[in-house]
């Protein structure tokens, strides 16, 4: 086996390095996998400019902390490529990010240049709006290029700045594709099944997963590990609160941990202590946003939860969701426990599980 991996390594390589100048990738079905891990960022640019303000820019945007994590993980591990060194087997990676400005007479600067044509500077020099274009598998199958570009480094510097949020978001939206095409490859169909037909909720299981309880407005999903576990449960009931006349009063009050306590008093207890019960750490402060869920008006949150004994904890991620149909409201969370472990990789699949809920 092992031979037989180096082989295919050694094909791999080979046949790649023959690809700029053998085939028209863009338009075949011969494009190789995209390689390397799904939250790794490769940065090819100009090294003096990385150094300055628009590598700063970038890594502050690619790099930044993710929130709702106990320990400080970042959203994209970078990596930063020299153009002269962007080979035939790094264009294979998964995210990349090519950022010039028309402004350097560097090598580097100049190889970024070449990859436009001279219809395309001439575009750049005078329509300023026009600051990037996204490329999906360019080089490889299941890779993303974002080109970001401009006619002076201080052009570039303040468009990046004003769309951080858009630049970072167009990379999560295909981390979260990708993250539920290999979870959901292989799924728990029976156990969807029994849900629906309990609970008329649809909800996609990948496989792994057992349905730890099942009451009549409940059901929980676990999946055990020896060194870590990721859970989802369910809950909903007809709203009916004398404090809050309608639904958006309560979102807008952003008041989840209400709900939330009424839940873990009654289902997420320790079965050999049952004075013990999940909560919600309040060290740092739970996110929330207020948003659509699939045309529903909804509550998003983000935060940490705890034993309320301190003897564990982790994130979370939740929707309140409300039904005005038929007036109930839905919460519905994730979380996991993985102690001494990373938790960003977990959370996203906890994350694609959830978004496939449906009422």
């Amino acid at each position: 086996m092992k031979f037989i991996n180096i082989i295919c390594l050694l094909v791999f390589i080979l046949f790649g390095c023959q690809s700029n100048t053998s085939f028209n990738y863009s338009n075949s079905t011969l494009l190789p996998k995209a390689a390397g891990e799904n939250n790794e960022m490769l940065i090819v640019m100009d090294s003096t400019k990385f150094k300055g303000k628009i590598g700063r820019l970038l890594v502050g945007t690619y790099g930044s902390y993710i929130n709702g994590l106990p320990q400080p993980e970042n959203n994209f591990d970078l990596i930063f490529i020299r153009p002269r060194n962007f080979n035939s087997i790094l264009k294979y990676a998964k995210n990349i990010v090519v950022a010039f400005s028309l402004e350097g007479n560097s090598l580097d600067s100049k190889i970024l240049r070449k990859e436009f044509n001279e219809k395309s500077i001439d575009k750049i020099k005078s329509d300023t709006s026009i600051f990037f274009f996204k490329r999906k598998d360019q080089y490889a199958k299941g890779q993303i290029i974002l080109y970001l570009f401009s006619k002076t480094d201080n052009e570039l510097i303040n468009k990046i700045k004003k769309n951080k949020k858009m630049l970072l978001k167009y990379f999560q939206n295909e981390v979260s594709i990708r993250t539920s095409k290999k979870i959901f490859s292989k799924v728990e169909a029976n156990i969807s099944n029994k849900i629906f037909n309990d609970h008329r909720i649809k909800i996609k299981i990948p496989f792994g997963y057992d349905l730890a309880k099942n009451n009549n407005n409940f059901f929980w999903l676990r999946y055990l590990e020896s060194d870590y576990e990721k859970n989802i449960f369910v809950y909903y009931e007809d709203y009916i609160d004398n404090k809050f006349r309608h639904f958006g009063d309560f979102v807008q009050e952003k008041n989840i941990e209400k709900i939330r306590k009424k839940i873990s008093l009654k289902y997420l207890k320790d079965s050999e202590k049952p004075e013990i019960y999940m909560s919600i750490q309040k060290t740092f402060p739970v996110e929330t946003n207020v948003i659509n869920f699939k045309g529903k008006y909804s509550l998003e949150s983000r935060g940490l939860w705890k034993l309320s004994d301190i003897s564990g904890g982790g994130p979370f991620h939740s929707f309140v969701i409300y039904d005005k149909e038929i007036n109930r409201i839905y919460y519905i969370e994730g979380y996991v426990y993985a102690p001494g472990r990373k938790k960003r990789d977990l959370m996203q699949e906890i994350s694609s599980i959830l978004w496939t809920f449906e009422i």
